[in-house]
């Protein structure tokens, strides 16, 4: 019988010793917290299309210095949206940038989750979900010409992501249905859309579907900053070419005398914009551009062109976001406006 219970003590001993950590209650340690960019989806097959619902994708990271910096999915916007004090007991107090208050229970945190309640409710944030991959999303003022005059549209683009299901990409600028503007992946898995609107202070909501099961949306502001009014003959975009020679060009143009102001240059089918030849970098304007078989640009596939097709080439003058370089990898999904002008590609 000593025995017996000799071996019931130490049983139990060892039972109590192996569920000890599992049984220890959750204490918040703010270093895990800290420096890390949490990332909270709210986004369901049921609010996809919702303008006012503002279950967008949220991204916050504390800093160790008190600082709530908030990021957008372009992980730009690295702007202190508040301040957040550690209150003991798995509280945190924040107050937001527009004065409001809130109190953060924390439920678990650790190098993936961070999962609190607070005013939203339960709120499960995450280090950044794969599912994202380099998903941005841009809005701009979008300005073409008919005959001299020009018109503007609001353009959307969507890019980044090679999972996004064709039917689920939107552009969201209210509840109605003529605000739910479905954007069509045209080419390199760029997703594009515009509408007719008026210049103003406006919010655009993109909303995707990535595979099967994954639904975001996420914010984008455009201000009302765009190009001074012209006109095409005021551009005067021309091309001159070698009597003779049938695969050089040079363009001209007059250069526009908006700040932050850079150019782009593309040769397509006609009526086919997805159906490229050549496609160049972001450029700076001196004066002139010359285009052969061996001009360096993103795409160039001149070499292929039939002298019997017809084709077209594009001007863009782009108006990029304040702050943001010609040369940096971001400039294309940060463009404030642009300025098309067209003509035909002369291949005689």
């Amino acid at each position: 019988m000593k025995k017996l219970g000799m071996l019931s003590i130490i049983a139990a001993g060892m039972f109590l010793g192996g569920c000890s950590d599992d049984d220890k209650e959750f204490q918040l340690d703010t270093n895990r917290m800290t420096g890390v960019d949490w990332y909270y989806n709210g986004g369901t097959s049921g609010n996809r299309l919702s303008f006012t619902d503002e279950n967008v994708l949220d991204i916050n990271r504390f800093d160790k210095n008190g600082e709530i910096r908030g990021l957008d999915i372009r992980g730009q916007a690295d702007t202190v949206a508040g301040v957040w004090r550690d209150e003991g007991l798995n509280t945190l107090a924040v107050e937001w940038k527009d004065g409001t208050t809130d109190k953060w229970t924390v439920l678990e945190c650790n190098s993936r989750d961070f999962i609190v309640t607070n005013k939203w409710g339960k709120r499960e944030y995450e280090s950044k979900p794969s599912y994202l991959q380099n998903l941005t999303g841009d809005a701009f003022w979008l300005n073409y010409f008919e005959g001299e005059a020009i018109k503007t549209k609001l353009g959307f683009q969507v890019s980044g992501n090679t999972s996004l299901r064709a039917g689920y990409v939107y552009a969201l600028l209210s509840d109605d249905k003529s605000g739910q503007i479905e954007l069509v992946n045209n080419n390199s898995n760029i997703w594009r859309g515009e509408v007719a609107n008026s210049v103003e202070n406006r919010r655009v909501r993109f909303s995707c579907r990535v595979g099967s099961k994954n639904y975001v949306k996420f914010d984008e502001r455009i201000t009302n900053e765009n190009f001074a009014p012209v006109r095409r003959s005021d551009i005067d975009f021309k091309c001159s070419k070698p009597v003779g020679v049938s695969n050089k060009w040079e363009y001209t143009w007059n250069k526009l005398n908006d700040e932050n102001v850079y150019y782009k240059i593309e040769v397509y089918s006609k009526n086919n914009v997805s159906d490229i030849y050549f496609e160049s970098y972001l450029f700076a304007y001196d004066g002139k551009y010359p285009l052969d078989e061996n001009t360096n640009g993103k795409l160039n596939r001149l070499k292929e062109i039939n002298a019997k097709k017809d084709y077209e080439v594009r001007l863009t003058a782009i108006m990029l976001e304040s702050g943001v370089a010609y040369n940096s990898t971001i400039a294309e999904n940060r463009v404030q406006a642009v300025i098309y002008i067209t003509g035909n590609f002369d291949t005689k």
